[in-house]
């Protein structure tokens, strides 16, 4: 009797101790089906935070190379700047010392003035009478001694005017670019071929050519030549030995020499005429249209670096005067390019001294 109620009473825990295990075999499933969700959610979180790391690193990356280029442009414009007012004092002072000389004749007004320059020959030409040079000399001179108005000889003198033909000045030599001194850069100077490399050849020989730039340095000017190769790479890509030095101002002038020029036009308000004889003085040829796009492609440059704050600087001022004018201006229509009249204007900031 106490072996079957001791197996009943067994047999009562075996089934409540069932019933707790798979209580807790439940709530285990419910915690290991929590945590999944949880791992999951936390994955989720972790990409997207990665994420935000990632586009957050790309940011500020391009906020330090945006300010790493924006310190180049305004050392750029400093050194720009720097080197304008070094010009402008420089000119100032050339400009006190040749005040002496502002009176003085021109090279057309001595020219015009200078009468042992001219050419006689179409006038003698015109007066030649067919006798003989010599004799009719002589009877001048024998006539100027006697008085008399007679001359030796059977055959008259010819009544000879002369010519009225207009004299045609004649076509001016073109101007070649010609300097003091001429420096040669060759490729080897500056150059390392990189391993794998080779140069291009034309016709059996490396495919050189020259980027010219002209450096102005008191008292005389240097020309210096760039030999210039192409050249194939290992990886079959092709690239040149180097880039025009003087890209970014779109010449040949040095930037020192371009600033001078620049204050000339527009300190001094030199013609380019004028411009074009003081370096001719100064022993650099060269002739109007290639002066006039040089100047135009630096001014294109400076105003692209100062613009923005040049015109800033006039908008601040309180008082501006404003003045309207038309011109001819070149545009693109359907038909082509064709010029129309447009208005310019200009705003004067007085006190400051400045014009946009």
């Amino acid at each position: 009797m106490i072996d079957e109620r001791a197996y009943e009473l067994l047999c009562c825990q075996l089934g409540l101790a069932n019933e707790e295990k798979a209580g807790l075999r439940k709530q285990v499933n419910e915690l290991i089906a929590r945590l999944k969700a949880i791992e999951n959610s936390n994955k989720e979180n972790s990409k997207a935070l990665v994420d935000t790391i990632n586009e957050l690193s790309v940011t500020v990356e391009n906020y330090r190379k945006e300010m790493e280029l924006m310190r180049k442009q305004l050392e750029a414009k400093d050194e720009v700047n720097r080197m304008l007012a070094n010009e402008i004092s420089n000119l100032r002072l050339q400009l006190e010392d040749s005040r002496k000389h502002r009176f003085g004749r021109t090279s057309e007004q001595r020219k015009l003035l200078n009468n042992r320059n001219l050419d006689k020959s179409a006038l003698h030409k015109s007066e030649y009478d067919g006798s003989d040079r010599k004799d009719d000399d002589n009877d001048k001179a024998d006539g100027n001694e006697t008085g008399s108005s007679t001359i030796s000889g059977s055959t008259p003198a010819q009544n000879s005017q002369p010519s009225r033909r207009k004299e045609t000045a004649p076509r001016a030599v073109k101007t070649k670019l010609k300097v003091d001194k001429v420096v040669v850069h060759e490729v080897d100077e500056y150059y390392t071929l990189p391993e794998g490399g080779r140069f291009m050849n034309r016709n059996g020989m490396p495919d050189v050519w020259e980027y010219r730039v002209i450096e102005h340095v008191r008292a005389h000017n240097v020309e210096h030549v760039y030999k210039v190769a192409r050249v194939k790479l290992a990886d079959g890509t092709f690239a040149n030995t180097m880039e025009h030095p003087l890209k970014d101002l779109g010449g040949i002038f040095s930037p020192e020499l371009l600033a001078r020029l620049l204050c000339l036009k527009y300190d001094f308000s030199m013609p380019e005429n004028r411009q074009i004889r003081l370096l001719a003085r100064e022993g650099i040829h060269i002739s109007n249209t290639t002066l006039n796009s040089y100047i135009h492609n630096g001014i294109a440059k400076l105003k692209g670096f100062i613009g923005e704050v040049f015109k800033g600087f006039v908008q601040q001022a309180e008082y501006l005067m404003v003045d309207e004018t038309t011109e001819l201006v070149g545009i693109e229509t359907k038909e082509g390019k064709a010029y129309r009249r447009k208005y310019l204007w200009a705003f004067f900031a007085k006190h400051m001294k400045m014009v946009y």
